[in-house]
């Protein structure tokens, strides 16, 4: 202790005096004195004692300092100093001696301890003799530290250092021996008890890196002879607002190692206790308060002794660091045991009570670790029984699951914090099931895995054990589908991280089975075959199964599968269902006919319309929602059907084929293949379009055989022969919704067939090619609503009409083209289905010129050829001569054979008659107006009256024909060419009468050669009473000019009797004469001289007659016979005239 005023001389430092003689004599006087004074100070003492019993008396200084110079003479190496001293004598006269404000320093001036107050009672044996020995102690306000080292190295401090060297020890069992052979120190021998109170202990260890502060705790420590007995209790500060407490007591033999000791703790943090042994290091990921108790030893030979604790673990979490995600618990209790030699865990009873989890373990666990860098734990490795086995992690489920009980294999350890199951048999209604996994704390937070399987259970099992929050789209796709059956081989996996969402997956295989695949569709029963949740896609797979369709039997499901891709999407969640069926055709077509899809529904047929099998292979894909409608669905099916029949697609025939391909899709349904109908091969595809546009009904398109077979399958009557061969048409049937006529279109280049319209005279080769189109209507009595054909120089293009019996009632073409020779509409009107049809030709036009009526018709081969009937537009003749307005009736079995009447080009009336000749036709034309007709013809546009007979015989080929023309009585008037010819030799009399009531012919004849380019005259003469004249020469019909010679004789009456020398219309005097240039005004030349020439040399004045021109075909006969009919019945002819000779015959004229 140190003080500010000068220190007072002790009895030992003063001088010591030697005593004289007088003092001598004094002392002897004053020795009887003292006796007095001594015995009245004694009685004075006993009486003031007596007084002063149990109060406290201030020690003088002179006895502090002399307190203080004994006690450091005793503590070699420190310093005690104290503010004041005071004694207390106890009754029974126990001296107690108190110093307050101690402070315990080194030589250096350090603080090692200090105490508010220390009070010591002495023994009065030693006391009596001399020695200061404590029978007791009392310490108040202590502050200590007490700290373990990472080598496990136990030290006490006070202050800022070490109270001595006895306080430091390798271990607790050593500082108590510390204290053991402090206790036996002669000092403190007689000390029987000490008490400690208002300690305040810091307890530091540096292997858990942690500090611990208890405040206002008592020790006392107690001894009667060896026996040594400690006990304390403190309030642990930890920071919040609870307090902590322990009690603890201690009892060993002074001398012996071996000790016994005990805690008691209440609401201890349950990290604090996991800090203090490798026995309770498995509590570290808690974050509870702990209460309870706890004992154990020291062994003789300084080891620990196994430890027994008892423990209540009130509400908290299992969080092993600040970032993982807390699992909560209730309270838990354990009764457990510690063997530190041989490093066992016992559990007699682990329970836990919580929503996550409540059950009930026992087992063992060995500690691992110890000895290692710090001191540390590392792992646990245990083996445990539960039993009242529930969980309910996160409220997953409305009830907590029960189950019978697990035993696990786990091994934890605890830095990094990490849980792994090596296998984990949990029971569950006779049932085991195996688990391993891991569960790790990482600085993020969670990351674990958990795999599971289970050998066997039932639906409602695996329901009950799935969480209706976790992956609930796919729960509730197997709660609501898969009706009945037991699952096998059932497995789980699952996978989390920190800030990633939880990996599933789930498998199972299932057998005896009634799945649903489609809410609307029939169960799929005794089903067999596998379901897998992988991440977020779910699978379920049929090995087996099949569904009893509505219609038509079992479909097989082997093969099919539910997929939903992301069972994480909101708002319905996509699903695919990919079928592979085998079935008859009813029952596949009953089920596409169920909602939402209703395929036959939406296509008006029946579900039955076809037999066979099928085998389907396609995806329906629908959202997982409530209230599906047909447009949430879509679906893609293909397949094949086999030994398909069905008389239901086209009215009164029936399909077969030995297999067709079909695929359906919202848009529609489509039977593809190759097959016959009827008798008929096609090569098709029927197309039933699906939504909006499956009002209109279906649709056939393909190939199909064109031939007699395909006209007597369709009930369509030509007339025989019409075609022969086999060629190919792309066919396209409307099946109208309802029921309705079929509407084909046929369309086809026709090559393979070889065609023929014998009224026509038309044929076409089976290698030529063409286009063909029929738009028809179909059933019990067919109609071809419109047709054209293009082919081998006929086109045409009109509607047919049949008859109930299928024969050809009525076609009626608008346009008719043939060979550039008809350009006409024309009906063909069925007269029986095995009689030749009339032909009708309702206006148009026929060119004569190429006219090829019938000339192929029977050709040797029996047929008959019906009555053709024409009104025609136009007959042309020549290309300016036409017979317009014509009508006739002809035969045409061998040609064109018949009368008619009409106009020349829409003016003269004319009648006539067509027979054919050389394959073409031979025309005869007549009329009462042989004037009008050479004006109508555009000859002389004023000629008047007559009778005419014109001849027209086909020569050659290319429209070419060789005429004969005669007119009786006819009259001129006006004729610019005639008139100049006469103004030419001045005979005024004949023109004046030409421009008046005109001239009169009696007899005109003409012969000629007509082609299509020119009109060759060989020979032509007209005369009358007034004038003749003959003629010859070339008009081009293309730019209508010409090129004519002859000879004009005036006066013919009386001229002409020198005819016979002459060229008929020629006079014994006559005009040489020459026509050219335009024939609307030709250039007029006249020989005067030629008139001095008798007739008989007047070929002399004039050029050859013109050569007829060279025609393709047969030529050089002698003659060509003319048409009987042609023949005049009213004037006879010698047999000789019926010969007509060819105008280039060197006999012509003769």
């Amino acid at each position: 202790m140190t003080d500010t005023k000068s220190p007072k001389p002790s009895v030992a430092d003063l001088p010591k005096v030697k005593a004289t003689g007088r003092k001598r004599r004094i002392a002897k006087h004053v020795g009887l004195g003292t006796l007095v004074l001594i015995a009245l100070l004694g009685v004075a003492a006993v009486v003031l004692i007596t007084v002063l019993v149990g109060k406290p008396i201030a020690a003088p200084e002179w006895l502090e300092q002399r307190i203080e110079t004994r006690v450091n003479g005793l503590m070699q190496g420190t310093q005690l100093t104290f503010d004041e001293a005071e004694i207390v004598v106890n009754k029974g006269w126990r001296p107690r001696a108190r110093i307050r404000n101690v402070t315990l320093r080194t030589n250096e001036g350090a603080e090692i301890v200090s105490f508010s107050e220390l009070e010591t009672s002495l023994a009065m044996r030693p006391l009596l003799s001399g020695q200061v020995v404590p029978k007791t102690i009392e310490l108040t306000g202590v502050f200590v530290t007490l700290r373990r080292d990472v080598e496990g190295v136990v030290t006490l401090y006070g202050g800022q250092g070490l109270l001595g060297e006895n306080t430091r020890a390798t271990s607790v069992p050593g500082l108590i021996a510390s204290l053991d052979a402090a206790l036996m120190q002669p000092q403190l021998q007689a000390l029987s008890a000490a008490d400690i109170y208002g300690v305040t202990l810091r307890y530091e260890d540096a292997r858990a890196d942690r500090a611990w502060t208890a405040d206002g705790g008592r020790l006392r420590m107690t001894r009667a002879g060896d026996e040594l007995a400690v006990s304390a209790d403190l309030a642990l500060l930890s920071g919040g607002t609870g307090v902590a407490t322990l009690e603890a007591n201690y009892a060993s033999r002074i001398g012996s190692p071996v000790a016994d000791f005990g805690v008691t703790l209440a609401d201890v943090a349950a990290a604090d206790i996991a800090a203090q042994g490798p026995a309770f290091a498995w509590l570290d990921a808690l974050r509870a308060p702990i209460s309870g108790a706890l004992r154990s030893g020291v062994l003789a030979d300084g080891a620990l002794a196994p430890i027994s604790a008892t423990l209540r673990i009130g509400q908290g979490v299992v969080q092993p660091n600040n970032e993982t995600r807390p699992i909560p618990f209730q309270s838990a209790r354990t009764y457990f045991s510690y063997n530190p030699a041989s490093r066992v865990l016992r559990f007699d009873e682990l329970s836990v009570i919580s929503k996550w989890v409540t059950g009930r373990a026992e087992g063992q666990a060995i500690v691992g670790g110890i000895g290692s860098e710090g001191g540390q734990v590392d792992t646990l490795i245990g083996q445990f029984s539960v039993s009242d086995l529930k969980f309910n992690p996160r409220d997953l489920f409305p009830q907590p699951v029960v189950l019978d009980g697990a035993e696990l294999d786990f091994r934890l350890d605890l830095n990094p914090f990490r849980v792994t199951l090596g296998q984990m048999l949990v029971s569950d209604q006779g049932q085991w099931l195996r688990a391993s996994g891991s569960f790790i704390a990482e600085r993020e937070g969670w990351r674990f895995s958990l795999d599971a399987k289970l050998d066997e259970m039932a639906p409602e099992r695996l329901l009950a054990l799935w969480p209706e929050k976790l992956v609930t789209r796919t729960r509730d796709w197997v709660a609501d589908n898969l009706l009945a059956g037991q699952l096998r081989e059932v497995d789980l996996a699952l996978r989390g991280a920190p800030d990633r969402p939880v990996e599933s997956y789930l498998s199972f295989d299932f057998a005896d089975a009634e799945v649903k695949f489609m809410k609307t569709m029939p169960p799929i029963q005794q089903g067999s075959g596998h379901a897998s949740l992988l991440r977020n896609r779910f699978v379920a797979s049929i090995d087996a199964g099949f569904v009893t369709a509505p219609e038509g039997g079992r479909v097989g499901m082997a093969g099919s599968s539910f997929i939903i891709p992301d069972v994480t999407v909101k708002g319905g969640a996509p699903a695919i269902a990919r079928l592979e069926t085998t079935s008859t055709v009813t029952a596949a077509l009953s089920l596409l006919d169920q909602e939402p899809l209703n395929v036959m529904n939406k296509s008006g047929l029946p579900v039955g319309l076809a037999d066979g099998r099928v085998a389907l292979d396609g995806t329906i894909a629908l959202p997982l929602i409530k209230g599906l409608k047909p447009g949430d669905v879509t679906y893609q099916v293909t397949g094949r059907i086999e030994d398909v029949r069905t008389d239901g697609l086209v009215p009164n025939e029936t399909l077969a084929a030995s297999a067709l391909d079909l695929s359906a899709t919202n848009e529609g349904v489509r039977v593809s293949g190759q097959g016959r109908l009827g008798n008929v091969p096609f090569d098709v595809a029927w197309d039933q379009p699906l939504g909006v546009e499956a009002a209109g009904g279906s649709q056939v398109r393909g190939t199909v055989e064109i031939s007699q077979t395909t006209l007597d399958e369709f009930n369509i009557a030509l007339p025989p022969g019409s075609i022969r061969g086999k060629g190919v048409g792309q066919i396209v049937v409307d099946l109208p919704k309802g029921g309705g006529a079929p509407r084909m279109v046929l369309t086809s280049n026709l090559r393979g067939l070889s065609m023929r319209l014998a009224p026509l005279g038309w044929s076409k080769a089976a290698a030529t090619a063409g286009s063909l189109r029929i738009e028809a209507t179909l059933g019990t009595r067919p109609e071809i609503t419109a047709i054209s054909l293009n082919a081998a120089g006929l086109s045409a293009a009109g509607t047919v009409k049949l008859d109930a019996s299928g024969a050809l009632q009525l076609a009626r073409f608008s346009q008719v083209k043939v060979g550039g020779w008809l350009n006409a509409p024309v009906d063909i009107v069925g007269r029986g289905r095995n009689a030749a049809p009339e032909i009708r030709v309702r206006g148009g036009t026929i060119d004569l010129r190429t006219a090829n009526f019938g000339s192929d018709s029977a050709g040797g081969s029996g047929q008959s050829a019906g009555p053709l009937i024409l009104s025609l537009d136009q007959l042309r003749i020549t290309d300016t001569i036409s017979l317009t307005g014509m009508q006739g009736t002809f035969r045409t079995a061998n040609g064109l054979d018949g009368k008619f009447t009409g106009r020349i080009n829409g003016g003269a009336a004319v009648a006539g008659q067509v027979v054919p000749q050389n394959g073409r036709s031979a025309v005869r034309v007549t009329s009462q107006d042989a004037g009008g007709v050479v004006a109508s013809a555009g000859i002389i546009q004023n000629a008047r009256g007559g009778d005419l007979n014109l001849t027209l015989l086909p020569v050659g080929q290319n429209g070419a024909f060789d005429g004969e023309l005669t007119i009786r009585n006819t009259r001129v008037k006006d004729a610019p060419a005639i008139a100049d010819l006469l103004a030419a030799i001045s005979i005024v009399g004949l023109v004046e009468q030409l421009s008046g009531d005109g001239i009169v012919f009696s007899d005109v004849e003409g012969s000629f050669r007509l082609t299509p380019d020119r009109m060759t005259l060989t020979k032509a003469s007209a005369t009358g009473p007034s004038l003749g004249l003959s003629m010859d020469g070339i008009y081009n019909l293309n730019d209508s000019t010409l090129d004519m010679q002859g000879v004009i004789s005036p006066v013919y009456l009386l001229n002409g009797i020198g005819a016979i020398f002459t060229r008929k219309g020629e006079g014994l005097i006559g005009f040489n004469y020459r026509l050219t240039g335009a024939a609307a005004k030709p250039r007029v030349s006249v020989n005067p001289l030629s008139a001095l020439t008798p007739g008989l040399f007047r070929e002399i004045f004039r050029r050859p007659p013109p050569e007829l021109p060279d025609l393709e075909g047969p030529q050089g006969q002698t003659g060509i016979d003319v048409p009987e009919a042609f023949v005049p019945t009213e004037r006879p002819v010698s047999p000789a005239t019926t010969q007509q000779q060819r105008l280039d015959s060197p006999n012509y004229g003769r």
